[in-house]
This record gives C-alpha cells, structure tokens and sequence, in this order.
C-alpha cells in the first residue's frame, strides 16, 4: 500500500493498454473463469447479489493484476486504474 510519502505510480496510454489487456486475460485464466462462474450462479440473475458476489470476485481479479503496476489493493487502486485506462491518458495513483 502506498505511504503519503511516496511517489505516486504513473501510466502512459500504451501502459494502460497492457494493463487492460492483463485484466483481460486474468479473466480468461481458467481459475478465475471458474470464480465467476460461481459468483454469477449465486448470484441468480438479481442485481443486489450480482454486488453481493460477482463485483467482489472481479475486483479482487483486477487487484491481483494492478498491483504489479503501483495501484493499492483496495478499491481505490482498482477504481484509479479504470478511471486511466478509460480516459485514454496517464493515470496517475497517490496517496
């Protein structure tokens, strides 16, 4: 986790891009496949259980891969990094 001391991690477009495409294929890897699987099956199609299980699993995937690339484990890393790679310009994480 970030220390308020600590330089914040920045990432050009094309980083992003390969983050993204990390994200991507760590939800194709057959474990976490599976992961989803089960999360949408308990989730039974119902909105409030598709934030109770599925979002969870697919944040904790997207943790597993940010991580490596200077963003917190915790939410706000994970929404940080959506928030660079959906803009199309660097993203840039501090304290």
């Amino acid at each position: 986790m970030a220390s308020a001391s600590s330089q914040p991690a920045a990432l050009s477009a094309e980083q992003a891009k390969v983050v993204l495409a990390e994200v991507i294929q760590a939800f194709s890897a057959p474990e976490n496949a599976v992961r989803m699987d089960e999360a949408r099956d308990n989730a039974c199609n119902d909105m409030g259980k598709m934030l109770q299980f599925v979002l969870p699993v697919a944040t904790q995937i997207q943790q597993e891969v940010i991580k490596a690339y200077g963003f917190s484990c915790d939410g706000e890393g994970v929404r940080r990094g959506k928030a660079g790679v959906g803009s199309g310009e660097g993203a840039s994480v501090g304290p």
